[in-house]
């Protein structure tokens, strides 16, 4: 079984966001072994400057990236697939060898640079700016409507 995990920083807050994800935790369990991370997000204060919350959390995210995993960021930068595109992405790494897939979502200013040079893919989800909470549940979204294209359901009709 495919393995996915989603690095988050910060709890999810929002309870209706904690029952969104829920929601896709359970329709993906057909496709995917799914785990999601989350990180201690960085206060904000006077005394640390962004580089120094990115850094602090870019270290945390490290220690849950694995060698045999795809390491994609979630970044506004990133490229900007359809759902069909997508699904091929992932068709196409699964195909390549990869055992699984980490998606990594940043907290307030983001990810630091060091983890953004260490992921190949960079993902942006839209055009559009979305809280780092409501970004799990679009990706996680995303990669159930991703396997569902694959295996051919009606959820993406």
């Amino acid at each position: 079984m495919v393995k996915i995990k989603l690095i988050a920083a910060g709890k999810t807050k929002e309870d209706w966001i904690k029952e969104g994800i829920k929601h896709y935790q359970k329709l993906l369990k057909k496709y995917a072994d799914l785990e999601i991370i989350e990180i201690k997000e960085e206060k904000i204060t006077k005394s640390k400057d962004e580089k120094a919350i990115l850094n602090s959390e870019g270290k945390a995210i490290s220690k849950y990236l694995k060698k045999d995993f795809l390491w994609i960021a979630l970044d506004a930068c990133g490229d900007e697939f359809t759902s069909k595109r997508f699904a091929k992405f992932i068709e196409k790494n699964l195909i390549c060898g990869h055992n699984g897939f980490i998606f990594i979502v940043g907290g307030a200013f983001g990810l630091s640079e060091k983890i953004l040079e260490a992921c190949p893919v960079k993902l942006s989800l839209s055009k559009m700016t979305f809280t780092h909470e409501i970004s799990r549940i679009i990706i996680l979204e995303q990669i159930y409507r991703a396997f569902s294209i694959l295996a051919g359901t009606k959820y993406h009709k």
